[in-house]
């Protein structure tokens, strides 16, 4: 059984009282906390089936939000999580549900809260407008990371050797600011302070596909070698990076023949040889520790890919997808 409300994601429904009575309601979307009752919220927590919900917390006072905090503690059953409003309330956070896989939260969020590390089954993390100056806990079984508009602040975003091993798709988006990058998909979107992304050894040893748009690395991508099992890069619109000749040899002698696909005409995302240096003292700060919206889209651009080293400046490779 499920029960979904098809309106804007930022207004959402209000629930009425005696949702709990649903016992075998497994699904519940989009729930707007701020114009529902707080006992009809307490009753979230008696819906012990369900295993996907999704809530809207803009403008809803900070007592709902306990209350929507404690209910969703109960819901042992839960499998997917999504949250777009106020999140401040999900570092009181005391035991999240035990099964859950995908995490969407849109909203200032700060500090990771430290009950991430207790998600060894979550397989699919979405950030947006988070505003988070660090990344994440290790995250053993995480295969879907995307970083959207606003959510890390910061120049630099390095993945630590053995962080994600089972990383698959890392999605940055409009990271303006990034110098430098590193992760089997990888999506980057929006990240506007993003400078540069770095990819260590052992990083994320299955990463087949890298997607970057609305971002301006002038550090560029450093370490495509340590990513054995690269299929694709793809440059979106306003993806640009530096050194993009140097990218094109890297992707071209890679031993598993990735592709590099471009949205537009290769001056359109070379930067050139501009490089600027990020700092080494925010390095661990903005480091992704040993232990993945906006982004995504409906639109689809159809391109004829080519191996990377028979590339030439006048070649227009792209492709768009949504997970």
């Amino acid at each position: 059984m499920s029960w979904s409300s098809r309106w804007s994601e930022s207004d959402g429904v209000r629930l009425p009282k005696g949702i709990g009575k649903l016992k075998e309601l497994q699904i519940l979307e989009v729930v707007d906390i701020s114009r529902t009752s707080g006992n009809a919220i307490k009753e979230l927590g008696w819906l012990m089936q369900l295993k996907k919900l999704s809530v809207v917390t803009k403008g809803a006072t900070k007592l709902k939000c306990k209350v929507l905090c404690d209910a969703i503690q109960k819901l042992t059953c839960l499998r997917s999580l999504k949250v777009d409003g106020s999140l401040e309330w999900l570092h009181d956070v005391s035991s999240p549900p035990p099964l859950l896989r995908s995490l969407k939260l849109s909203g200032r969020l700060g500090e990771i809260p430290g009950w991430f590390g207790n998600l060894t089954h979550l397989v699919k993390l979405y950030l947006s407008e988070s505003a988070i100056m660090e990344i994440l806990v290790p995250l053993p079984n995480l295969m879907h990371l995307r970083l959207g508009r606003g959510s890390y602040i910061g120049e630099k975003l390095a993945f630590k050797t053995g962080a994600f091993p089972n990383l698959k798709n890392l999605d940055i988006w409009g990271l303006w600011g990034l110098r430098g990058l590193k992760f089997e998909e990888l999506y980057i979107v929006g990240l506007t302070e993003l400078r540069e992304v770095k990819f260590e050894d052992g990083t994320s040893p299955k990463l087949e596909l890298m997607r970057i748009a609305n971002c301006v690395l002038r550090s560029g991508i450093i370490g495509v070698n340590q990513l054995p099992k690269l299929k694709q890069i793809s440059l979106g619109p306003y993806g640009q990076v530096a050194k993009l000749a140097m990218l094109q040899s890297e992707v071209g002698a890679h031993p598993n023949s990735p592709v590099l696909r471009l949205f537009n005409e290769r001056s359109y995302h070379d930067l050139g040889d501009v490089v600027v240096q990020v700092e080494e003292a925010t390095e661990e700060s903005s480091s992704l520790h040993p232990e993945p919206a906006a982004a995504g889209g409906s639109s689809r651009s159809q391109a004829v890919g080519m191996a990377a080293a028979n590339i030439s400046q006048d070649d227009v490779l792209y492709t768009y997808n949504s997970c």
